[in-house]
């Protein structure tokens, strides 16, 4: 994690006598709060009683259960779905890195960076692996919030109250909302028993919800129906294939002529036992052996006539499903494994949209590490707040995008030159297009 000092324009100002006890008692009132705000928490560990998949009921809980059961189906048998998840969930955890948003000094900055690597080390763990941290949470919370439309955690504190023990992600099959108002609240339900959620403790995020219905929606929502057509022609091909098989050798014996005065059970022993020879001959010469018989026996090859032409269409049809499935998740075939004859221009700009779009989910995930992190550091006495961000630069382009990024910075140089920007506009110029 690459620590990054956020030094404000214009220089730091030194504080006031009172302005020092008004940062003092805030710290103080913000710390208390927190510490009761977060003293009990409510979530806990995921269900995942596979006895219950996808059990339908008339309530709307288990409608919603129901449909997150067949998201997760999709999500773990349709292969181009799976990769669907995969390639998004990691796309937008990429790299990342905070800045210190307040002034402090060099002892507070260390300090700083030595809580938020502590904070990382503990605050996701996973008991069966040797591994957690904000990766591995952003990762699974990715993975929710792309398959079911929504993501939910806790934060919940150390036995003293003295520091963030760990951020615990739930179930999305046992969260509930309900409207209360203007407001919504969080309820959890185990079987028959339904708990509410501390507010204060609740991390929630919808993928593109409504004004007026905050639940999310799954990223694979738009596609089941286009899917299941998928897999039906995938089912359709194998059965075809299964039934028309490879072609094969289809080797045609004459029987011989009956000879004058040869009688019937002489005659029935010669001709089989031409055909035994020819069959035998055929099942014993190897792949470098050509057979030779009289013109009596001829071979030909057996199956489908029209091969290639309806391999041809099978592919072109299978391909308009793939490009639905891609169109309704945001995504190109090629991001996928697909090539599909895709040129390089093509390529590198919906890899830019794509990336313009992933911006806008990090802003959420990056909201919930400022979250967490600032509330660690007020339970810690410490007076500043950190921020973080998201690495997105790709390594397509790089000579395309230095030449734009060379000719901007020239620009602002010019107008600083000609003193029709300020010093101050001109850094925050160049701290933009950084």
């Amino acid at each position: 994690m690459n620590l990054r000092r956020f030094l404000p324009l214009g220089g730091a100002k030194a504080a006031k006598g009172n302005a020092v006890d008004s940062r003092a008692e805030s710290l103080a009132a913000r710390k208390s709060g927190i510490a009761r705000g977060l003293a009990a928490p409510r979530l806990k560990h995921f269900d995942s009683n596979s006895e219950s998949l996808l059990a339908l009921s008339i309530d709307q809980h288990s409608l919603g259960r129901s449909r997150l059961e067949l998201y997760r189906f999709l999500r773990d048998q349709v292969p181009i779905l799976n990769s669907v998840i995969w390639t998004w969930v990691r796309l937008c955890a990429s790299p990342y890195e905070y800045q210190i948003v307040s002034t402090v000094d060099e002892a507070t900055e260390r300090r700083i960076s030595d809580i938020i690597h502590a904070l990382d080390c503990r605050v996701y763990r996973n008991g069966l692996m040797q591994l957690g941290g904000f990766r591995e949470l952003l990762l699974q919370c990715f993975e929710s919030l792309f398959t079911d439309g929504s993501v939910c955690g806790e934060i919940q504190l150390t036995p003293s109250k003295r520091q963030v023990d760990r951020f615990l992600i739930a179930d999305m099959r046992t969260i509930e909302i309900e409207s209360e108002g203007e407001a919504y609240s969080l309820y959890q339900r185990h079987g028959e028993r339904r708990t509410r959620l501390n507010p204060r403790t609740m991390f929630y995020y919808g993928l593109n919800s409504q004004p007026g219905d905050p639940r999310g929606i799954s990223l694979l929502k738009a596609i089941p129906f286009v899917a299941r057509v998928e897999q039906a022609l995938v089912s359709d091909m194998h059965r075809a294939m299964r039934s028309a098989g490879y072609q094969r050798i289809h080797v045609k014996i004459t029987p011989p002529e009956k000879l004058p005065g040869e009688a019937d059970s002489d005659y029935i022993n010669r001709a089989n036992n031409y055909f035994d020879n020819t069959v035998g001959m055929m099942r014993d010469f190897g792949p470098d052996v050509n057979p030779v018989t009289w013109d009596d026996v001829k071979i030909e090859y057996v199956g489908p006539s029209a091969r290639s032409s309806s391999n041809n269409a099978w592919y072109l049809n299978h391909k308009s499903m793939i490009e639905d499935i891609c169109a309704g998740t945001h995504l190109a075939p090629f991001m996928l494994g697909y090539a599909y004859g895709t040129t390089h221009n093509w390529a590198e700009f919906k890899y830019e949209l794509v990336q313009r779009q992933v911006l806008t989910v990090q802003n959420a995930a990056a909201s919930l590490l400022n979250w967490i992190a600032n509330i660690e550091l007020a339970l810690q006495g410490i007076n500043a707040e950190v921020r973080f961000s998201f690495e997105n630069r790709a390594h397509v382009g790089l000579t395309d995008r230095a030449a734009a990024q060379k000719t901007q910075i020239e620009n602002i140089i010019k107008l600083l030159d000609n003193e029709l920007i300020t010093r101050e506009q001109a850094q925050r110029e160049l701290e933009r297009i950084r």
